[in-house]
């Protein structure tokens, strides 16, 4: 697209005879795909931002914290990105550009530490066009999602116009807002494996709805004869990527999970914990509250995977 351009304007000193020409900064070209082919091909070509919800790129751009010139490939028509299904062999999909109302009241499979995140994501207007595919690929560390994403040991199908690849989610994020994707390449499938047992995602902040995570804790426990076999506990909020608290997920196995062992467990995360002070809350506040959180997503996880699904 080419720039508009302001009138000449004559340069100082009256008669003279060169003129500043004065531009708007580039801005990129608007493309809307009708399939993933086609999109494929868009990215392939330079520097693009793929637009989903828009809740996060849209104000980005208006910021200048997305370059401008960079192309817009809408993937809204895409309709093979959308959706969630269980398969026969025990295996959760769930499209990218799937919204997170959409994932968050969905019936189709039963609460979990994804769902129980796409719930608390901004407000309903936010959770009506946002994505799950953006919330993950925005690699906020407070993204309320991304610790779901490492308890329930889901994957991510990275798709490019030529190759195809499936990375744990844990080794996906590397930084604030940065991932391992390629420009070329589309986040296009999570991928969750259905287990026994259950997840739970829960998070402190200080209103109930339009806020970021001043901590968020989610859990996966696994219970066979009355006893943890299976735990993970992953943290949002309280790194510079969501990460795995590998010490209270250890912790669980082999209890019988009653309220001195989640409390044990709980303590643990501490050990992975290492968070800053800003705008939202200090390190130390972080560090006082990220074990009650902890304590209240394993006990949810808890019920749900002796079937009590709670909420």
């Amino acid at each position: 697209m080419p720039n508009n351009k302001h009138p000449e304007t004559k340069s100082p000193g009256a008669g003279a005879a060169s003129t500043l020409v004065m531009s708007e900064p580039a801005h990129g070209q608007y493309m809307r795909p009708s399939n993933l082919h086609e999109l494929l091909t868009f990215l392939d070509r330079g520097s693009a931002s793929v637009l989903a919800g828009g809740t996060d790129l849209v104000v980005m751009r208006a910021e200048g914290m997305v370059d401008r010139a960079y192309d817009i490939v809408d993937i809204k028509d895409v309709s093979e990105l959308r959706g969630i299904s269980l398969s026969a062999d025990g295996t959760i999909t769930i499209g990218a550009a799937t919204c997170l109302r959409e994932l968050a009241k969905t019936t189709v499979i039963a609460p979990n530490a994804i769902t129980d995140g796409a719930a608390l994501v901004g407000g309903w207007q936010t959770r009506a066009r946002g994505t799950i595919g953006g919330n993950i690929c925005r690699a906020s560390p407070a993204g309320d999602t991304l610790a779901g994403v490492l308890a329930t040991n889901a994957q991510l199908e990275l798709v490019s116009r030529t190759s195809t690849r499936v990375v744990p989610g844990q080794e996906f994020f590397t930084g604030p807002g940065r991932t391992i994707r390629e420009p070329n390449e589309l986040l296009t499938r999570i991928i969750v494996p259905v287990s026994p047992g259950g997840s739970a995602y829960q998070r402190f902040t200080y209103r109930n709805a339009m806020d970021l995570a001043v901590v968020g804790v989610a859990a996966y426990v696994e219970i066979e004869d009355g006893r943890c076999v299976a735990a993970r506990v992953a943290l949002s909020a309280s790194a510079a990527t969501p990460v795995l608290a590998p010490d209270a997920g250890n912790a669980l196995v082999g209890t019988e999970l009653d309220e001195a062992s989640i409390a044990a467990a709980a303590q643990l995360v501490l050990n992975t914990a290492t968070p800053i002070d800003d705008g939202r809350g200090t390190r130390a506040h972080r560090r006082t509250v990220l074990p009650a959180i902890a304590r209240r997503a394993i006990g949810i996880a808890l019920e749900r995977a002796l079937g009590g699904h709670q909420r």
